[in-house]
């Protein structure tokens, strides 16, 4: 099954994981999120993002 990526999206939560200060985080846990866990760049994107800013609050 392939998979299209949501562009949009993930440049979007890279901005504000960017603004937050997290970027490099952000970027170095979707890479791992998808070989560990083999997910989509779609779904590692959005979770690495939540984790993060759950860390941050």
């Amino acid at each position: 099954m392939i998979m299209e990526i949501n562009g949009k999206r993930i440049e979007e939560l890279g901005f504000e994981a960017s603004k937050k200060g997290f970027y490099n985080e952000w970027n170095a846990l979707i890479n791992a999120l998808k070989l560990e866990q083999r997910m989509s760049c779609n779904e590692a994107s959005e979770m690495a993002f939540n984790k993060l800013l759950s860390k941050t609050r």
